[in-house]
């Protein structure tokens, strides 16, 4: 895995948009998950693409499954099992915070 090392941005760049151009620019930056534009614009200069970012569901669910997955390891009972993917399911659904 290659390590990343942040670097301080002390460059600063100014541009114009029109009011149809900032609304594409953070529809995009939507779709990728990003919230800052200057990490969506370097993102998109550095790569030619931007890397979708992984939100906060995702990695719970992801952590869900890997209780699930230890569970089933463990041989634990049908009914925790089953109460465990309810509760995958509620979080996929929005259903917990």
């Amino acid at each position: 895995m290659k390590t990343i090392v942040k670097q301080k941005k002390d460059a600063r760049i100014t541009i114009r948009l029109s009011e149809s151009d900032i609304e594409m620019l953070e529809s995009k930056m939507a779709e990728a998950g990003y919230k800052i534009a200057g990490a969506f614009i370097r993102d998109f200069v550095a790569n030619g693409t931007v890397k979708p970012k992984v939100s906060n569901d995702v990695v719970q669910i992801a952590r869900e499954l890997m209780s699930l997955a230890s569970m089933i390891n463990a041989e634990k009972p049908g009914s925790e099992l089953l109460a465990k993917v309810k509760h995958i399911a509620k979080i996929n659904a929005g259903g917990v915070v």
